[in-house]
């Protein structure tokens, strides 16, 4: 199957004025049309059980447009691209926090969230659980062949935010799996390294922290080829609608 070129998108929604004037589609038709296209495609990418179904999922890609008027400057495809990586793996972009539609120039590239990856890890017969250190906690955590990890919270105002940490254990055994543990300097340098910047950042930044803390942990688990999916397509373009979605994992190409 073809992906839509920009012109062809406007060929289907600018009809064509009395006086033969094409009509003028603005960005936000553009990828309203684009996502109108292309549900049948959705459709067919999510997973059965998906709750809402497709007319949900393609009302959440539009409210992403909304909420963030940066992705009107990105390509109806790169949008639709990122959105297809989502609905293939069985996330939710948007407040959800599963997974986002995140503007780079003129291109949406999909980034995965912190509880879609606790999402796919439960798929996998994982328990992941993450939380945030404030300045005030009682907190210590040792590595080597015994590791310790005690975190007792602070009563009342516990500080700033210091650190974060994601804990991994078998569902069934119930057997530690492993734990990371990182800091604000490692969060700021794992944010400075990713193509674009979610706009999620702005007032949810321990949320975001705690993503990154449970892709360190991830790293370390055995993975589904779901989760390494999801994991490998952070920051990823995609501007074809067909195949699934380890198939469009590849590197930026800045040229």
């Amino acid at each position: 199957m073809t992906t839509n070129s920009p012109a062809t998108l406007t060929e289907k929604i600018a009809e064509p004025r009395k006086d033969s004037t094409p009509a003028k589609v603005t960005p936000k038709q553009l990828i309203r049309s684009a996502v109108e296209i292309n549900r049948r495609e959705i459709e067919n990418a999510l997973p059965d059980g998906y709750v809402g179904g497709p007319e949900r999922f393609a009302r959440t890609v539009l409210t992403c447009v909304a909420r963030d008027p940066k992705l009107l400057s990105c390509t109806p495809q790169s949008v639709i691209g990122a959105a297809m990586q989502a609905a293939q793996l069985g996330l939710t972009p948007g407040v959800l926090g599963e997974a986002w539609l995140v503007p780079y120039r003129d291109q949406c590239t999909f980034q995965v969230g912190v509880r879609g990856l606790i999402s796919l890890a439960a798929r996998s017969g994982i328990v992941i659980q993450a939380h945030t250190v404030h300045e005030r906690d009682e907190f210590h955590h040792e590595l080597g062949l015994e590791p310790i990890l005690r975190h007792v919270p602070a009563h009342g105002e516990r500080g700033k935010s210091v650190a974060w940490y994601a804990v991994a254990r078998d569902r069934t055994t119930k057997d530690l799996l492993g734990f990371q543990v990182i800091d604000r300097a490692h969060v700021d340098k794992r944010r400075a390294l990713n193509r674009g910047s979610s706009p999620a950042w702005d007032g949810w930044y321990d949320e975001m922290a705690l993503g990154k803390a449970v892709r360190e942990v991830c790293r370390f688990l055995p993975l589904s080829v779901e989760m390494a999916t999801a994991m490998a397509s952070d920051g990823v373009v995609r501007t074809e609608i067909a195949g699934q979605a380890d198939e469009h994992i590849a590197e930026w190409d800045d040229q």
